[in-house]
């Protein structure tokens, strides 16, 4: 894919970062620690291990921390992992480096963009996500809320529903959103307001403390389960061919600018995955005929570039990576070329 480089998003060479940590434990001290079940390979915590050191020892890389603790869903803290924690290991890596020829050539490195506050970018669905619980107050009634501070929750349906050290993701809804072009519906947006953990369920309520607030947390906010996205995108090709159009910015401003988050009309039903880079465009017309009364498509104009963050059966929630211009909603876009 000819391609090229643009403004704003760095590249990771995952290959240069083993060159400035220390060496990882021989493989012989690996296998003593390493389960294997009808369901995969386990690594059992020793003491002194993170994440980052177990994805070095088993992706040859720290840098893939977040992919490791994506498939162990039942770690709610990555920061926090203790002795005697089993951790499914998604690739066994080393066993494929350690016998590899010295003359085989290695592939090209793949490249990745770094978005930090990928878990608070929010989302278009067709019906509203699972509501667990709404907040009911706050201790203190405090106005700003910030990590460590209480919530009361209200479980919807029955209180058992929700788990003691579960974390959940904070939200609310606005809508319908409809077609900026067609008024067609869409979905109902999500915004993402923070994450909680349950530390204390009781028969009528639940307490939780906030991890992490990207917005203000309101009473009346909702929640749902936590599923922890990596913020490491490895960067795809586009789906060939592919057009759409943009629907709106997150925060529901008119024009959208350079580093704003926004959401597209195509998903993974469309193939659209995280990491995929589309190109904005914009395309007059002209009259033509004896009386003007026909119009012409005239040369395609390039607005900017976007980045898939997040997909939805039908939606995708995009950064804008590259803008020339402030960019309506329904502006057009087409897979790169």
């Amino acid at each position: 894919m000819k391609q090229k480089a643009f403004q704003g998003i760095t590249y990771f060479l995952l290959f240069i970062a083993a060159t400035f940590f220390h060496p990882a434990a021989s493989n012989a001290d690996i296998e003593q620690h390493i389960i294997e079940t009808a369901t995969g390979f386990y690594y059992v915590v020793q003491k002194g291990d993170t994440l980052w050191d177990l994805s070095e020892k088993f992706s040859d890389s720290p840098w893939l921390w977040p992919d490791l603790w994506q498939h162990n869903p039942d770690i709610p803290n990555p920061h926090l992992i203790y002795p005697g924690q089993r951790i499914r290991i998604y690739a066994k890596t080393w066993e494929d480096i350690k016998d590899l020829p010295v003359d085989v050539a290695l592939a090209e490195p793949e490249r990745f963009f770094r978005y930090a506050p990928i878990n608070g970018v929010g989302f278009i669905r067709e019906t509203q996500a699972e509501n667990f619980g709404s907040i009911i107050k706050v201790k203190e009634d405090k106005r700003l809320i910030s990590t460590g501070d209480r919530i009361f929750i209200n479980p919807a349906g029955n209180a058992g529903q929700l788990i003691e050290g579960g974390v959940y993701a904070i939200y609310r809804t606005s809508g319908p959103v409809n077609d900026p072009i067609t008024n067609e519906y869409i979905g109902i947006q999500h915004t993402i307001a923070g994450f909680a953990e349950v530390v204390q369920v009781e028969d009528a309520f639940a307490v939780a403390a906030i991890i992490e607030s990207y917005r203000d947390i309101r009473e009346g906010d909702v929640i749902m389960p936590f599923e922890p996205r990596s913020d490491q995108l490895r960067l795809r090709d586009p789906v060939p061919g592919l057009r759409g159009r943009l629907i709106k910015a997150e925060d529901g401003r008119a024009l959208i600018g350079e580093h704003m988050v926004a959401f597209m009309d195509k998903g993974s039903n469309d193939r659209v995955e995280t990491g995929q880079l589309y190109t904005l465009y914009y395309q007059e017309t002209a009259a033509v005929g004896r009386k003007g009364l026909d119009r012409m498509l005239l040369t395609e104009e390039t607005m900017g570039e976007m980045l898939v963050l997040h997909t939805e059966a039908t939606t995708s929630t995009v950064l804008i990576t590259n803008s020339l211009d402030k960019i309506p909603d329904g502006t057009a876009f087409k897979a790169n070329e």
